[in-house]
Protein backbone atom coordinates (compact mmCIF):
# COMPACT_ATOMS: atom_id res chain seq x y z
CA UNK A 1 0.00 0.00 0.00
CA UNK A 2 1.69 3.06 -1.14
CA UNK A 3 2.39 5.75 2.20
CA UNK A 4 0.52 8.61 0.55
CA UNK A 5 -2.39 6.90 0.20
CA UNK A 6 -2.72 5.56 3.88
CA UNK A 7 -2.17 8.58 5.22
CA UNK A 8 -4.43 10.19 2.84
CA UNK A 9 -7.15 7.41 4.14
CA UNK A 10 -6.21 7.91 7.98
CA UNK A 11 -6.67 11.80 7.59
CA UNK A 12 -10.13 10.67 5.89
CA UNK A 13 -10.78 8.39 8.71
CA UNK A 14 -9.42 10.89 11.56
CA UNK A 15 -12.68 13.07 9.98
CA UNK A 16 -15.35 11.32 9.31
CA UNK A 17 -15.11 9.96 13.08
CA UNK A 18 -14.43 13.70 14.42
CA UNK A 19 -17.59 15.06 12.59
CA UNK A 20 -19.24 12.00 13.66
CA UNK A 21 -18.43 12.16 16.98
CA UNK A 22 -19.49 15.88 17.44
CA UNK A 23 -23.22 15.05 15.67
CA UNK A 24 -23.91 12.05 17.62
CA UNK A 25 -22.81 14.09 20.40
CA UNK A 26 -24.83 17.16 19.67
CA UNK A 27 -27.61 14.47 18.50
CA UNK A 28 -28.43 12.65 22.16
CA UNK A 29 -27.50 15.43 24.55
CA UNK A 30 -30.01 17.17 26.24
CA UNK A 31 -29.32 21.02 24.98
CA UNK A 32 -25.69 22.46 24.39
CA UNK A 33 -23.20 23.42 27.01
CA UNK A 34 -24.04 27.14 26.14
CA UNK A 35 -27.99 26.65 26.48
CA UNK A 36 -27.20 25.08 29.99
CA UNK A 37 -25.58 28.28 31.28
CA UNK A 38 -28.62 29.91 32.52
CA UNK A 39 -31.09 26.97 32.44
CA UNK A 40 -33.68 26.93 34.55
CA UNK A 41 -33.86 23.88 37.55
CA UNK A 42 -36.65 22.06 37.95
CA UNK A 43 -37.54 21.92 41.94
CA UNK A 44 -39.27 25.17 41.82
CA UNK A 45 -43.20 24.44 43.36
CA UNK A 46 -41.43 21.80 45.11
CA UNK A 47 -40.53 22.04 48.55
CA UNK A 48 -37.13 22.57 49.64
CA UNK A 49 -35.70 19.98 51.43
CA UNK A 50 -34.46 20.55 54.83
CA UNK A 51 -30.67 20.24 55.66
CA UNK A 52 -28.73 21.23 58.78
CA UNK A 53 -25.63 23.11 57.67
CA UNK A 54 -23.14 24.85 59.79
CA UNK A 55 -21.60 28.81 59.02
CA UNK A 56 -18.37 29.30 59.38
CA UNK A 57 -18.24 30.58 62.89
CA UNK A 58 -19.24 27.08 63.33
CA UNK A 59 -23.21 27.97 64.22
CA UNK A 60 -25.55 24.90 63.17
CA UNK A 61 -28.98 25.81 61.87
CA UNK A 62 -31.51 24.42 59.53
CA UNK A 63 -33.49 26.00 56.58
CA UNK A 64 -36.45 25.10 58.31
CA UNK A 65 -35.42 27.60 61.14
CA UNK A 66 -36.18 30.12 58.91
CA UNK A 67 -39.77 28.56 57.60
CA UNK A 68 -42.77 31.63 58.09
CA UNK A 69 -40.31 34.08 58.86
CA UNK A 70 -37.78 34.72 55.89
CA UNK A 71 -37.39 34.61 52.61
CA UNK A 72 -34.04 32.68 51.78
CA UNK A 73 -31.78 33.39 48.94
CA UNK A 74 -29.46 30.32 48.76
CA UNK A 75 -25.85 30.83 46.59
CA UNK A 76 -24.06 28.21 46.02
CA UNK A 77 -20.65 29.26 45.29
CA UNK A 78 -17.42 28.09 45.26
CA UNK A 79 -14.70 30.34 46.65
CA UNK A 80 -12.44 29.67 43.33
CA UNK A 81 -14.93 30.78 41.12
CA UNK A 82 -14.39 34.06 40.01
CA UNK A 83 -18.05 34.28 38.64
CA UNK A 84 -19.50 33.54 41.77
CA UNK A 85 -17.49 36.53 43.60
CA UNK A 86 -18.43 39.05 40.87
CA UNK A 87 -21.84 37.44 41.52
CA UNK A 88 -21.59 38.38 45.10
CA UNK A 89 -19.89 41.64 44.99
CA UNK A 90 -21.82 43.10 42.42
CA UNK A 91 -25.14 41.51 42.77
CA UNK A 92 -25.56 40.12 46.27
CA UNK A 93 -23.47 42.83 48.24
CA UNK A 94 -25.30 45.17 46.14
CA UNK A 95 -28.87 44.00 46.73
CA UNK A 96 -28.13 43.41 50.69
CA UNK A 97 -27.22 46.66 50.91
CA UNK A 98 -30.27 48.35 49.22
CA UNK A 99 -32.34 49.93 51.84
CA UNK A 100 -35.01 48.51 50.03
CA UNK A 101 -34.09 44.91 50.51
CA UNK A 102 -36.58 43.69 53.06
CA UNK A 103 -35.98 42.64 56.82
CA UNK A 104 -37.49 39.37 56.15
CA UNK A 105 -34.74 38.19 53.30
CA UNK A 106 -31.90 36.40 54.60
CA UNK A 107 -29.17 35.69 52.39
CA UNK A 108 -27.34 32.34 52.62
CA UNK A 109 -24.07 31.37 50.38
CA UNK A 110 -23.64 27.84 50.71
CA UNK A 111 -19.70 26.32 49.87
CA UNK A 112 -18.74 22.45 50.28
CA UNK A 113 -15.85 22.80 51.77
CA UNK A 114 -14.63 23.84 55.49
CA UNK A 115 -11.31 24.86 54.12
CA UNK A 116 -13.23 27.93 52.57
CA UNK A 117 -13.70 29.25 55.99
CA UNK A 118 -10.87 31.99 56.09
CA UNK A 119 -11.32 32.31 52.21
CA UNK A 120 -15.20 34.27 52.86
CA UNK A 121 -14.03 35.72 56.51
CA UNK A 122 -13.60 38.58 54.49
CA UNK A 123 -16.32 38.72 52.63
CA UNK A 124 -18.59 38.49 55.65
CA UNK A 125 -20.99 41.35 56.39
CA UNK A 126 -23.81 42.09 58.74
CA UNK A 127 -26.39 38.85 58.95
CA UNK A 128 -25.42 37.52 55.54
CA UNK A 129 -24.66 33.82 56.28
CA UNK A 130 -21.91 32.23 54.61
CA UNK A 131 -22.19 28.30 55.59
CA UNK A 132 -20.43 25.01 54.75
CA UNK A 133 -22.82 22.80 52.92
CA UNK A 134 -22.61 19.32 51.41
CA UNK A 135 -22.42 17.38 48.82
CA UNK A 136 -26.06 15.85 49.32
CA UNK A 137 -27.39 20.08 49.77
CA UNK A 138 -26.00 20.71 46.20
CA UNK A 139 -27.21 17.35 45.11
CA UNK A 140 -30.78 17.89 46.14
CA UNK A 141 -31.16 21.07 45.10
CA UNK A 142 -29.51 20.23 41.83
CA UNK A 143 -26.49 22.84 42.16
CA UNK A 144 -24.50 21.33 40.43
CA UNK A 145 -22.92 24.42 38.51
CA UNK A 146 -21.48 27.56 40.63
CA UNK A 147 -23.38 29.70 41.29
CA UNK A 148 -26.93 28.70 41.85
CA UNK A 149 -28.82 30.53 42.96
CA UNK A 150 -32.26 29.37 44.51
CA UNK A 151 -35.41 31.41 46.75
CA UNK A 152 -37.22 29.73 49.24
CA UNK A 153 -40.39 31.55 50.26
CA UNK A 154 -41.37 31.62 53.32
CA UNK A 155 -43.46 28.42 53.24
CA UNK A 156 -40.34 26.41 52.76
CA UNK A 157 -41.54 26.04 48.79
CA UNK A 158 -38.43 26.74 46.31
CA UNK A 159 -40.12 29.60 44.02
CA UNK A 160 -36.69 30.28 41.96
CA UNK A 161 -33.81 28.15 40.52
CA UNK A 162 -30.87 28.58 38.39
CA UNK A 163 -27.81 27.72 37.21
CA UNK A 164 -26.00 30.86 36.60
CA UNK A 165 -25.96 34.41 37.87
CA UNK A 166 -28.87 36.62 37.51
CA UNK A 167 -28.93 40.57 37.30
CA UNK A 168 -29.73 42.82 40.79
CA UNK A 169 -33.06 43.79 39.04
CA UNK A 170 -33.84 39.95 38.47
CA UNK A 171 -33.04 39.30 41.94
CA UNK A 172 -35.35 41.80 43.93
CA UNK A 173 -37.87 41.06 41.42
CA UNK A 174 -37.78 36.86 42.28
CA UNK A 175 -37.34 37.50 46.53
CA UNK A 176 -40.32 40.12 45.72
CA UNK A 177 -42.77 37.48 44.29
CA UNK A 178 -41.69 34.88 46.69
CA UNK A 179 -42.23 37.44 49.26
CA UNK A 180 -46.02 37.93 48.15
Amino acid sequence: MDTKYLVALLLVAGLIGGVSNNYIGDYYSDSSEEENNNEIVEPVGNQAPDFTITDIDGNEFNLSDFEGEKVIVLEFMNTGCGTCHNFEKNVLKSYYNNTTMPSDVEIISVTQSSEDRDKVADRVQGNWIYAIGSNEMTAAFDAERSPTVVIIDKEGVISFSKQGTISEEDLENKVNSALN
